[in-house]
């Protein structure tokens, strides 16, 4: 009942703009980038968090669609990861593992690259209520939510693969992706 208490209060105070805007990466100031345009000549493609904080230091901006193209080209390779740990042997839940992390890694460099931290608060306060950690679900999270849904063995990690390599649709449309 509290949870749910939490998760309406926040619901609420996103639609009304209490809480800031929730992709408010940065100010588009560029041309429009849609999904599979190319990235713009000479800005930065930042690898992890640590490299997306020092570019954003040292000033370089990015706009919240190309915050959100990067995060969904990282989104999208997972498919191609588990192809490749999957060639090599690698068990159901060490590729399970893997693609969570490259989405995890993928989530913690799009907030490093955001300009306005009150968007990142927002969104982690989001992600405290829904997942109990302000960084997003954890493996355990996963693991324990698709034990819930009836998922044991294999077919549990393939679910995590799955639902690693899938975005938010409205998120993506909102930013014109």
């Amino acid at each position: 009942m509290v949870r749910r208490l939490r998760v309406s209060w926040l619901a609420l105070a996103l639609s009304l703009g209490v809480a800031g805007p929730v992709s408010g990466g940065c100010e588009a100031r560029e041309a429009p980038v849609h999904a599979g345009d190319p990235w713009p000549q000479g800005l930065a493609k930042p690898a992890d968090v640590a490299e997306a904080s020092a570019l954003r230091a040292s000033g370089v901006v990015w706009t919240d669609r190309q915050i959100r193209q990067l995060y969904l080209e990282r989104a999208a390779a997972i498919g191609e990861l588990d192809s490749q740990l999957r060639m090599q042997g690698q068990s159901a839940e060490a590729r399970a593992r893997a693609a969570y992390q490259a989405r995890h890694d993928a989530r913690m460099t799009a907030r490093a690259m955001m300009r306005d931290q009150r968007a990142v608060e927002v969104l982690e306060a989001r992600d405290r209520v829904k997942y109990g950690d302000p960084d997003g679900p954890t493996f355990e999270y996963l693991v324990e939510r698709g034990r819930e849904k009836g998922r044991e063995g294999d077919a549990l990690f393939e679910a995590i693969v799955e639902s690693a390599q899938q975005t938010d649709a409205a998120t993506n449309r909102s930013l014109g992706l």
